[in-house]
Order: C-alpha cells, then structure tokens, then sequence
C-alpha cells in the first residue's frame, strides 16, 4: 500500500474529530460561531465585500463586526437608551 508522507499525522486529527465527545463539541462550535457571520451576512447586508484589496477588506469588516457586537449589546442593556447610560457610566 502507499501512502502519502507524513499521512499519520493527517489522521490523527480525524481520528479525533470522530469520537462523539469531539462532535458535541464541534456541534456546539457552529451554533456558537456561525451566529454572527449570519447576522452580519443578513441583517447587515455583508454578504460581498463592497472594496477591493485585503487592507481594504479587513477594514470594512472590522466595521461590520463591530455593528454586530453592537447591535448584540442593544437588547441585554435595556435598548438604546439603556446602551447609551451604561456607556456614558463607564466615562465617568
């Protein structure tokens, strides 16, 4: 049989991904994770980059991100009142 080089240490991984603990974990993972980058990709409208180049593209969705954190920050405060005092109680 033939393998590739250094194939073992490819499988090792997968051989961990397989056992149900790692997939409890890995399907905790996407819920998690993937909840922002819908909410930017649909709520935000951010489905395509609207710049071009990697500088550019970093900081457009730099932006987003933080209109994410934002817009995830309104509801626990109170709103955008309750954003606003909590904000302006930290400033002081």
């Amino acid at each position: 049989m033939i393998r590739l080089r250094n194939e073992e240490l490819r499988e090792k991984p997968e051989a961990r991904y397989a056992s149900e603990e790692r997939q409890a974990i890995y399907r905790k993972r996407k819920e998690k994770v993937e909840l922002p980058f819908g909410h930017i990709k649909r709520n935000l409208n951010g489905g395509a980059f609207l710049v071009r180049g990697l500088s550019a593209v970093k900081a457009e969705f730099s932006i987003l991100a933080s209109c994410s954190s934002i817009a995830r920050m309104i509801t626990p405060t109170g709103g955008v009142s309750g954003l606003i005092n909590r904000l302006a109680a930290l400033n002081t």
